[in-house]
This record gives structure tokens, sequence and C-alpha cells, in this order.
């Protein structure tokens, strides 16, 4: 029996499968899942990409949105891990709720998905009052270690982007504070102005518009943002520090390669659509966009610096 004329011509008809179901891709409506509720910033955000999203993917691509939400978005999570890797199912898998349930649940592992991108995102800042005497990062730092007891500071929920960035700077400084959850960014933002907690973990999209009121110390971004351009990142400061709430884009892990690369191209040419930024500037939709490579280093070392912090300082 000629066996390996047998088996290079089995593998000639796979590859020739796989080439023919990407080039009719999509031949039926393609799912994108939001693990969150409708009318919130994820869904917002979904909602305005997918028709620039249709039109790039071509074959008159068809997507209907899905919204699945629970858990702080980890039954969605767990359902995009369990679904065909055929690229017809397309989530948010947002950061850093996704590593979060990774470290924290059973329900699923992040090598279950293949990561595409991501488009909309925000960086989280440390801020005081105005009236503050803390100038700087450094003087914050100094001001923590000489306290005889903790600082407080405000964040909108345990375990949520705003606080996880606050632990991981407190362990890299080497200092400590008591973590005030205020229930929303605005009630962290107002804490902070009326000098009722001495700092603060916010968005930037939160502090840019108050700094008549507030003094931003860093932004854990991974270059200045055009917001807050006199305000320093942790890098520049020596702390390699980037976090935030990113709405990364996934699929199921094992999607035909044709595909995966077809819909991470489509998402970063979404991502420079005049007419999406348009509208995203008119929804007020927060950017913040990087590659399929670019976002797999950033989840990779989020999760890395998360479970470590885990290990050593459960947030629960």
């Amino acid at each position: 029996m000629n066996v390996i004329p047998t088996m290079f011509g089995a593998a000639l008809m796979v590859a020739a499968g796989i080439g023919t179901a990407a080039a009719e891709y999509p031949d039926h409506p393609i799912t994108f899942l939001i693990p969150f509720g409708a009318g919130g910033g994820t869904d917002v955000g979904v909602r305005t990409a997918v028709p620039y999203l249709e039109r790039c993917i071509g074959n008159g691509a068809t997507i209907v949105v899905e919204n699945k939400p629970g858990a702080s978005g980890q039954l969605g999570f767990a359902h995009l891990a369990t679904s065909n890797p055929d690229g017809y199912m397309i989530s948010t898998l947002n950061a850093p709720n996704v590593e979060v349930g990774a470290i924290t649940g059973t329900s699923y592992t992040l090598d279950k998905f293949d990561l595409l991108g991501n488009i909309v995102g925000t960086n989280v800042t440390l801020a005081v009052s105005k009236s503050s005497n803390i100038q700087t990062l450094d003087d914050l730092i100094k001001v923590a270690k000489e306290s005889s007891t903790p600082m407080n500071l405000g964040t909108a929920s345990i375990a949520a982007d705003d606080h996880l960035m606050a632990l991981r700077f407190a362990k890299m400084a080497g200092v400590r504070f008591t973590t005030l959850p205020l229930e929303s960014a605005g009630g962290v933002r107002n804490a902070v102005i009326g000098g009722h907690v001495q700092v603060g973990s916010i968005s930037n999209t939160e502090t840019a518009p108050y700094l008549d009121q507030l003094r931003v110390l860093a932004v854990a971004a991974p270059q200045r943002v055009k917001e807050l351009p006199d305000v320093p990142t942790f890098r520049e400061l020596g702390y390699d520090l980037v976090a935030g709430s990113n709405h990364v884009l996934g699929i199921r892990a094992g999607t035909p390669e044709p595909i995966r690369a077809k819909l991470a191209g489509c998402i970063a040419q979404v991502a420079k659509d005049p007419g999406f930024l348009e509208e995203a500037k008119k929804r007020s939709i927060a950017l913040n966009v990087m590659s399929d490579s670019e976002v797999k280093e950033f989840i990779s070392k989020e999760d890395a610096d998360l479970r470590a912090l885990w290990k050593s300082d459960p947030w629960q």
C-alpha cells in the first residue's frame, strides 16, 4: 500500500476544505455575544461597530447581537469557551473581568479563546483633590509610607479594573491602601474632589473633564492619553503598569486560521474607519485600539500580574 501519497492527498483535501470554508465564510449569520446587559458601555460599543464589521467581512455578512449578562461577564465568557470553533460566534472578553474569572473560577481557561484585537477601552488613573498637598506620584508614595495607618483609596467596586490597578500599583510601590468601594466611578470622583477619600482610582474618561478640581498623578496607559497630555504614564515613572477596562474581542480557540485572520484584520480596519470614528465620538465611546498581537501581549502580562496578586493578596 502506498501510504505516503495517500496521506499527502488526504492532507491536501483537508487544506482545500478549510480554504473553501474560509472563502465562503460566512454562509449564515454570525452571533456577536455581549456578556453584559443592553444599553451599557460594552453594548453601545459593539452595536456601533457591527455595521462596519459586516461591511468588511463581506459575502453578505449578517451579525446578530445577543446579550448574555451575568456574573460580571463570566456567563458569557463561559458560553464562548464551549462554542464551536468556526468563527460564527464573536464575543467581547472584557479585561480584567475575563482574567479574574479564569483565576477565581472553574468554568473556563484563557486558552479557550483566540484574541482578535481591541477597539473600545479606558485606562485607570490615580487622582487626588486639587487642594491636596500631594503633587506627584512620588509624593503619594512618600505620604503612604510615612503614614501610621493605610491611606484610604476610593474605587468603584472590589475586583473591578480600578481596584485591581490600585492593588497592583501598591504591591509595586511597597505601600498599602484601605480600599473604599463607592459603587460608581462618579461616586469615587466626587469623594476625591470633596476630600472624603485621599486618593481615587478612576478611569481617564472620569478624570479628564474635571482637571480644575482633580490632580491626576499618573495614567496606566502604554503612552500618554490625548485627554491628559500633561499626565505621565506609570511606565514613565518607573512602574510597568498598564490597566483599564478593555473590551477585548475574541473567538473560540481552534477556529480555522484564514477565518481568524479575516476577523482580526476587519477589527483593525473598523478601528480606523472614519465613519466608525465619527460615530464613536458622537456616542462618547472611549477608544483604546490594539492589534491581535498587541492584545495577546497585554492579556498575557495582565493575567500574570493578577495571578501573582491573587496568590499574595487575594482580593475577595
